[in-house]
């Protein structure tokens, strides 16, 4: 069987190596499969992969596989491509062993040839060997440019008047041959002084035409780039929002920005590109012909050298993608890691790892721009290549027309002329080329921004719309797995919150509380049971409208760099000022703001960096509470604040007309609620009030002496 050249597939996270080299396997036996279609199947489990949960996600293609522990000398008896465990945290694809040297295809990296000591360095020894089994079905790859390509095409006028405007622009480059023949024929051969005023206002006249249709074409352009911008940011950024919140928690906020500047440089591509290879094409064609109809063996030499020129171009355009995708990724992992330095400046001046997060900043931007050196020298040169054949081209042809001149096949103005067409003639051939080198690396981009484009919506059809919601919840046989692969986080939740009643939810680190209260809200969806609101499943709701009707915090819920008004009323102009105030007045937070420079307009740093913990959580709250909410779910929401402060909020609360639920770990907040549910290990193990869990000396029992004991000890 003759050896599978395996395709690189880039892995999105760093999680996706496993399946990246699952999909690659496919797609070398001729079966395309998207990360994101995995993703879908089967979900990533958060740290990575298994090589047992590889082996269920092939096996869902119809692949049969065998793991197996080998060195590097038994690898060569294995059927290759394979999967083998790299440096024990990470997967790549083996692709081919040789006597001194192994090729594998990394999937954050790409092909690499290693020599057999750097792979016993790396090799783990366990490898995993998939091959097509009954059932196994081959698959077209999707066409990356499909999305884009439709997003040009909805503004055809534009696309329309830039290839006129550039076709009679170029035409331009027709005319400019017959000139220079013309010249020095009847100029300088003929001595006919008389034309020299005719010829130079021709020549004027061609230079303001020349000039009015570039500035026209380059304004048609920009209007065509800003229009696409428009379209595509509107797309890409209303789908982004539109996702699901587990989405989110398994990609970096760096990686995401990257991605979306990565649709400034499609856009360019797809603006500019796409209207020059036509025109090229046609001026190609054009060229030609007149070249031929000049002098058909000239014609056919510069004819050749062209096309010469454009293979090699074509040719080297693997090594010019394997940089350029090198490239985005150091380039995407630099930036992902700023941003998450930034985010958490404050962890680490607190760690005081300044100087180590700066060497790792260096040692990955250092990688960043080692590669885009290379990439640099290498189309360097390409290019020294393509000037150097023009340079010498236009010699070239004088020494090889020369006979034609002297045996009178040719004038001298002929051969001029026929020289500027031909130089004319090699600039399409070199911009297509260069072209296809765009558009080829372009491929790592796209598979960024697809990997937004594809994902499933929160929700593919619009639920009921919630108009009103009297605050009754019920949760019946619920469950919930973040992969199949993973344990139940939550599991068999049952109860039932009556309108009006305050509800606390308690106990251990990882009990499941906030999973629960993310179910709530339906950042997520069980994967067994019914969640209800009045009776309505949360699957067959609006989710945007039931969240206006839910006021929540969660532990991760931020502040925007933004007004302390807007950050209360999150944008939404139909709340008033006197709403923000009355609810910064029931969070206790009214007199504090009123304290601030510029009171209510006073801007809030990012993430509140200029505030308090305690008036964080109070403008949080505010905010949770300033639409009057039906239902109120605060997940650790008063955790920052004094026992003063806890107590006047719990009273302006009280006063609310609506269901309360508080997750809490100080129980002391929680003594009042009218049933206390206590869950550890993903299970409801208590249910009651205070003193009826005191009572039964269980788990809250243990909890709440526990918390006394703390207390205790802190007041003596």
């Amino acid at each position: 069987m003759p050896r599978l050249r395996v395709p690189f597939i880039e892995q999105m996270e760093d999680s996706e190596c496993g399946i990246a080299c699952v999909a690659m396997i496919m797609a070398s036996y001729g079966c395309c499969v998207s990360l994101h279609e995995i993703r879908e199947r089967f979900g990533v489990v958060r740290g990575g992969s298994s090589l047992l949960q590889l082996i269920t996600i092939s096996s869902g293609y119809s692949m049969k596989s065998k793991a197996y522990r080998a060195d590097v000398d038994e690898l060569r008896k294995l059927p290759l491509p394979a999967i083998a465990h790299w440096e024990n945290k990470h997967f790549v694809v083996i692709e081919k062993v040789g006597k001194h040297k192994v090729t594998i295809v990394d999937p954050s990296f790409g092909r690499r040839t290693l020599s057999l000591v750097e792979m016993r360095e790396k090799y783990s020894g366990h490898i995993l060997c998939l091959a097509p089994d009954n059932g196994f079905e081959q698959r077209k790859g999707r066409n990356n440019w499909g999305f884009f390509i439709k997003l040009a095409f909805k503004q055809p006028k534009w696309l329309i008047g830039i290839l006129c405007v550039s076709l009679i622009l170029q035409s331009f480059g027709l005319i400019a041959p017959k000139l220079t023949a013309y010249i020095t024929d009847s100029l300088l051969m003929d001595m006919a002084r008389d034309q020299i005023s005719l010829i130079g206002f021709a020549l004027l006249s061609l230079f303001v035409f020349y000039e009015a249709f570039c500035m026209l074409r380059g304004w048609s352009v920009a209007r065509l780039q800003s229009v696409m911008d428009l379209s595509m940011m509107q797309t890409f950024i209303g789908r982004l929002l539109r996702l699901p919140y587990s989405f989110f928690e398994s990609r970096t906020g760096g990686e995401l920005m990257f991605r979306t500047n990565a649709n400034v440089y499609i856009r360019q591509i797809l603006s500019n590109r796409m209207v020059t290879v036509v025109i090229d094409f046609i001026l190609l064609i054009s060229y030609a012909v007149l070249m031929l109809v000049e002098s058909s063996s000239l014609a056919l030499l510069v004819i050749s050298v062209g096309i010469g020129i454009f293979l090699v171009l074509v040719l080297t355009t693997l090594v010019t993608r394997k940089f350029s995708s090198r490239e985005i990724t150091e380039q995407s992992r630099t930036q992902s890691f700023l941003a998450e330095c930034i985010y958490g400046i404050t962890d680490i001046k607190l760690a005081g790892a300044e100087d180590r997060i700066f060497n790792s900043w260096r040692g990955l931007f250092t990688g960043q721009l080692a590669v885009t050196q290379k990439r640099n020298v290498w189309v360097s040169l390409l290019e020294s290549f393509s000037t150097g054949i023009q340079f010498v081209l236009p010699l070239l042809l004088l020494w090889a027309g020369s006979h034609a001149v002297w045996s009178g096949q040719m004038t001298l103005g002929s051969l001029l002329g026929f020289n500027a067409l031909a130089m004319a003639f090699m600039i399409p051939i070199v911009s297509l080329g260069s072209a296809y080198t765009q558009l080829l690396s372009v491929s790592s981009y796209l598979q960024r921004i697809y990997d937004v484009i594809e994902a499933k919506p929160e929700q593919e059809e619009n639920g009921q719309v919630v108009e009103h919601l009297s605050g009754r919840i019920e949760l019946e046989g619920v469950a919930y797995r973040y992969t199949p692969f993973s344990a139940e986080a939550v599991q068999q939740l049952n109860f039932q919150i009556e309108p009006g009643q305050k509800v606390a939810i308690v106990g251990p680190s990882g009990s499941g509380k906030t999973t629960l209260a993310k179910l709530l809200l339906g950042f997520y969806m069980p994967t067994k049971g019914e969640v209800r609101y009045d009776g309505r499943s949360i699957k067959n709701m609006d989710l945007q409208s039931l969240r206006k009707h839910v006021g929540s915090i969660l532990q991760d819920t931020r502040l925007f760099q933004r007004t302390v008004e807007e950050n209360i009323r999150m944008l939404n102009d139909s709340i008033t000022l006197e709403q923000v105030v009355q609810a910064a007045i029931k969070a206790n937070i009214h007199e504090e703001i009123l304290k601030l420079p510029l009171g209510y307009s006073t801007m809030v740093s990012e993430s509140g960096a200029n505030l308090s913990g305690g008036q964080r959580q109070r403008l949080l709250l505010a905010r949770a509470i300033v639409t009057e909410p039906h239902i109120l779910l605060l997940d650790e929401a008063t955790s920052a604040l004094d026992n003063l402060s806890q107590a006047r909020i719990e009273e302006a609360l009280s006063q609310m007309n609506c269901t309360r639920i508080v997750i809490a770990h100080r129980l002391s907040t929680v003594i009042d609620a009218d049933r206390i549910i206590v869950m550890d290990r993903g299970c409801i193990v208590e249910s009651g009030s205070h003193m009826q869990l005191i009572n039964q000396k269980g788990l809250y029992y243990q909890l709440y002496m526990n918390e006394g004991e703390k207390e205790h000890e802190l007041a003596v």
